[in-house]
């Protein structure tokens, strides 16, 4: 009698645990298949956003053409592209943005010209570099990552033995930057260092020329001004903008001062768009770089995308 109880004990726990494998199984596959149709479901929702963040960018060009339609050559910070505009609120999609003149930044790529150093904007560096309490000696090792040979530029310059000595190994790029964030690879550029030079500098093609209607106050003062100086020069152009750059030179801040012109003027061909769209608990964020040409047309020449469900 024993037995048989014993066995129907048995029978009942292979039951129960035939039961519980049963619900633990129909749990997993019903908590797959939510995870399966959530993911499908952020999937299309970023592929909705960028969608969105691309028809800004278009929007944010247009308005750049227009400006430069509208003003020709002059650009600056009381123009209706650089004004702050509110996040638009449209389908349960938000989407806020910026534009940035980039040639108001000092541009890496103006340091070298074929295979030497430009004197002057090796100057302007080494200002900006001090603006942020950084050694000059951070130049060296950034003319030599662009120009095209393998000589170190003295002490403090840094070709292949340099990077090929590092985990992992790598060569100088000896060209141009196509982004600044390059300057992280570049000897001396810590993420702190790069951190301190990052918001005031950019990667452009060719030599361009800083715009001194949207120099912010750090690239300013590279360009040999006093912080009074600088100061009252932000202060004039918000009230009337230099249409020329002799307006500049001859405006009442610069008294007194001498400013070299090269690679100076009040024009602008490159800009930073920033948009960020978020729809519920999903944000796309996309930087593109735009250059406006003569003819009215736009040409995108880098993009970056994230994506954050």
């Amino acid at each position: 009698m024993s037995a048989r109880r014993c066995q129907r004990g048995v029978a009942l726990l292979i039951a129960l645990l035939v039961v519980a494998i049963a619900a633990t199984t129909m749990a997993y596959l019903a908590w797959d298949q939510t995870l399966a149709i959530r993911r499908s479901e952020d999937r299309i929702g970023l592929d909705r956003a960028w969608a969105v963040a691309l028809g800004a960018e278009a929007w944010a060009a247009q308005a750049l053409v227009d400006n430069a339609r509208q003003h020709g050559g002059e650009v600056d910070l009381t123009q209706p592209w650089a004004q702050p505009q509110r996040p638009q609120i449209f389908a349960g999609v938000e989407v806020s943005g910026q534009i940035e003149d980039l040639q108001g930044r000092f541009n890496l790529n103006t340091l070298v010209a074929g295979a030497q150093p430009v004197a002057i904007a090796v100057t302007r560096y080494r200002a900006l570099l001090a603006t942020q309490q950084l050694s000059p000696e951070l130049v060296a090792p950034v003319i030599d990552w662009i120009d095209p040979d393998s000589m170190a530029s003295g002490s403090a310059g840094a070709e292949d033995e340099t990077y090929l000595g590092l985990a992992p190994p790598y060569r100088a790029a000896n060209q141009p930057f196509v982004s600044a964030s390059g300057l992280r690879l570049v000897s001396g550029y810590t993420q702190t260092v790069y951190a301190r030079v990052a918001p005031w500098v950019t990667a452009l093609p060719g030599a361009t020329a800083i715009n001194v209607n949207t120099a912010p106050l750090p690239v300013l003062l590279a360009l040999g001004l006093s912080p009074a100086q600088a100061q009252a020069v932000v202060a004039l152009r918000a009230k009337q903008p230099f249409a020329t750059l002799q307006q500049f030179l001859a405006s009442p801040p610069l008294q007194g001062s001498t400013v070299d012109p090269a690679l100076l003027g009040v024009g602008s061909q490159f800009f930073l768009v920033r948009i960020e769209v978020r729809m519920g608990r999903l944000r796309a964020t996309l930087a593109s770089v735009l250059e406006v040409g003569n003819g009215g047309k736009v040409g995108v020449l880098l993009r970056t995308r994230n994506t954050t469900p």
